[in-house]
């Protein structure tokens, strides 16, 4: 076989090998989000909203204590970056004459996640900064600037092969999931299913966003010390 033909060979090689590690990472994404087996402990809360009661499940898969395993998916690590999917592809520019309110809730929601995360994330990049040597002046510039690793984006095909492939959603790249009746939810949850993955899901769109409002009281009262 001469040089010409190997060569070609070893792209075909190639390009075929890259090809299936991507449908592998596509066709597992969903193993990274969901729990195996039954959870440890699960809590039911209560949030008052808009004149009525709503029920969400706080689940735990890692500690055995839901508080615990968000704060220490939310506080316990420095990560490098941060990824809030906010759903399907359909949100990412989303036709309300198409499907009108939803559109509107589910940015609503988004919005408050990124409001309520966001803060965390370049918090602990700036305790790192500090950790690391850097005034508090330049901690701080540096944790500003990191905000550029802060990502907002739908649950698309390349998404999901990173997911499947765990370059995301471990330990260095958290990932949070907005997963509301258009991505097939079963039930009104929180949940850490491993290491850097928190899935909030909902039935209906108003439940996703009471329970983002959850997850705001619970990191807030976990901030103070208070008992949630």
């Amino acid at each position: 076989m001469d040089k010409k033909t190997l060569a070609v060979v070893l792209s075909i090689v190639f390009i075929a090998a890259s090809v299936g590690v991507v449908f592998y990472g596509y066709l597992n994404w969903e193993k990274a989000i969901t729990p195996k087996g039954d959870p440890l402990d699960k809590v039911l809360v209560k949030i008052p909203y808009g004149g009525r009661q709503y029920g969400v499940l706080l689940e735990s898969y890692i500690s055995g204590d839901p508080l615990l395993d968000l704060n220490i998916t939310l506080r316990s690590n420095v990560y490098d970056d941060l990824t809030i999917l906010v759903g399907d592809p359909i949100f990412r520019n989303c036709d309300v004459s198409q499907y009108g309110q939803m559109c509107v809730l589910r940015s609503k929601t988004a919005s408050e996640l990124s409001v309520t995360v966001s803060p965390i994330f370049t918090a602990a990049r700036y305790w790192y900064y500090i950790h690391n040597g850097y005034n508090e002046t330049e901690a701080l510039a540096r944790a500003q600037a990191d905000k550029d690793k802060i990502h907002t984006t739908t649950l698309a095909f390349a998404q999901k092969v990173k997911l499947g492939l765990g370059l995301m959603g471990n330990k260095k790249h958290l990932v949070i999931i907005l997963k509301g009746p258009v991505e097939g939810a079963k039930t009104n949850r929180i949940y850490v299913p491993r290491e850097g993955v928190l899935v909030i899901e909902a039935t209906s769109e108003q439940s996703l966003f009471v329970e983002v409002l959850a997850l705001k009281t619970i990191i807030a009262s976990q901030a103070t010390g208070e008992s949630s």
